[in-house]
């Protein structure tokens, strides 16, 4: 099995060219180790995660269009901050007690979180809807890095052949399901066969 840094480094090139294909704006690379220090010092940070954000992590914030909004995934300079609203009040700032320790937010959707569980073996990721009264993730990936090629997956089925591509028209999200759902499956099932994409999908119809 290879380790969290030969598992995350093809998946970020695999989400890299997706982007560029998309034409997002993103960088990549090793964070400043102040930054890992700051994140170490406030939030968990179990190994996968420290490889993600230490060696291939994205250096400035990335939007990724989807429906009702962008996928943002954060640099890990913007990681403590990006808690607030989830972890803290995000007007008074005061930890709030139903939110766990171990859960960590590493990207949003149009402010549902991506939360990274630290608390599992290989920290797995899920997605949750916010303003139901209570936090309850789809968990859609065993690891950051499956959550990595989880978002080129959506980067290339959603941005670059349906938006992008010809005949690409954000209307036809009226339809059940899009009609990028399947090719979305398909790729995942191809590059990404951790991820589960009923889960995935499953969100995306809500």
């Amino acid at each position: 099995m290879p380790n969290h840094e030969e598992a995350i480094g093809p998946a970020i090139a695999v989400l890299s060219e997706a982007l560029h294909r998309a034409d997002v704006n993103a960088r990549f690379g090793r964070c400043p180790a102040a930054d890992l220090q700051t994140v170490a010092r406030n939030l968990p940070l179990p190994a996968e995660l420290l490889s993600l954000y230490g060696t291939y992590g994205p250096l400035g914030t990335v939007d990724v269009p989807a429906p009702l909004g962008s996928m943002t995934l954060t640099p890990a300079r913007d990681l403590v901050s990006y808690q607030s609203g989830y972890r803290r009040h995000s007007n008074q700032g005061h930890r709030l007690n139903e939110w766990p320790d171990e859960w960590v937010v590493i990207a949003d959707h149009s402010g549902d979180p991506f939360i990274a569980d630290t608390a599992v073996p290989g920290t797995r990721v899920g997605i949750a809807v916010h303003g139901t009264g209570s936090w309850r993730p789809f968990w859609v990936a065993p690891t950051p890095a499956d959550f990595v090629m989880l978002l080129a997956c959506f980067t290339e089925s959603y941005v670059v052949e349906y938006l992008n591509g010809p005949g690409g028209d954000e209307d036809d999200e009226e339809s059940r399901p899009p009609a990028y759902h399947d090719r979305l499956a398909a790729l995942l099932r191809d590059r990404a066969p951790a991820v589960d994409a009923v889960e995935f999908l499953k969100y995306l119809c809500q």
